[in-house]
């Protein structure tokens, strides 16, 4: 018996269960449409009329910047338990990641994205 199938085997009846749930759901819940149903929603407010520009870039590099310190946060701490073990190549490792990151984040700054308004 492999390691490995207690593993398989929940994953295949996790994946089984979500299969049953959507295919139930699907054949078992009401059909009633309305237009509002049908219609698409965006925050709760009724579009008045169609956006003739485009969205400022302000809002794609705040979204960068949580990306980056969010991977920046998950990846360091795994790096720094294991700092003493790896020695100097752990620390050459976590320069490379530190400059990997240091690249949007130079970007991101260089947009404006500190600059509170």
């Amino acid at each position: 018996m492999p390691e490995s199938l207690p593993a398989l085997i929940l994953l295949g009846l996790a994946l089984l269960f979500g299969a049953a749930t959507i295919g139930a759901t699907f054949v078992l819940g009401p059909k009633r449409p309305t237009p509002e149903k049908l219609a698409p929603y965006e925050c709760g407010i009724e579009e008045i009329e169609a956006p003739r520009q485009r969205f400022p870039v302000k809002y794609l590099v705040t979204g960068m910047l949580f990306i980056i310190f969010d991977v920046e946060a998950a990846s360091v701490l795994p790096l720094a338990i294991l700092m003493r073990r790896l020695q100097g190549l752990g620390f050459i490792e976590l320069l490379v990641f530190a400059l990997i990151l240091a690249v949007p984040f130079i970007y991101i700054w260089r947009k404006g994205a500190f600059s509170w308004e």
